[in-house]
């Protein structure tokens, strides 16, 4: 177990997939809804020469719910591209700050070789000398 969140890699690891299969779930759940409540089309109804007619929802939505799916899967793709280098990174971070500092050299302590020596001696006056 880790002391700064009490659980260990392998629960948060199996927390994380059991969020990321959550999330999939609900996006793929809200996609079959959207697919299974759109409108039916049995086919493209062609377009006339002399008169153009615009195309009704039933002809285009189908063109646009693909869209959305390959949109959803980029947008998706990228989620999950930065979700895992987010946590490779907190990893480093916390790999760094958790490691211990390296032992002192003997340089380490500079400034107490370059210290003013004292100074105050027998030849130097104080209130007390003065009176």
């Amino acid at each position: 177990m880790t002391w700064e969140s009490g659980s260990s890699d392998r629960q948060r690891l199996r927390a994380g997939y059991a969020a990321l299969g959550g999330g999939v779930s609900i996006l793929l759940f809200a996609w079959l809804m959207a697919a299974w409540r759109g409108p039916q089309v049995g086919g493209h109804a062609a377009v006339r020469h002399e008169k153009l007619v615009p195309p009704g929802p039933n002809e285009f939505l189908p063109d646009i719910q693909l869209g959305m799916i390959i949109c959803g899967a980029g947008l998706f793709l990228v989620l999950v591209l930065s979700v895992l280098a987010f946590l490779r990174v907190s990893r480093k971070y916390r790999d760094h700050i958790l490691h211990r500092p390296p032992a002192p050299t003997p340089t380490s302590d500079v400034w107490q070789m370059h210290k003013v020596p004292d100074i105050t001696g027998p030849d130097d006056e104080t209130e007390e000398t003065r009176d």
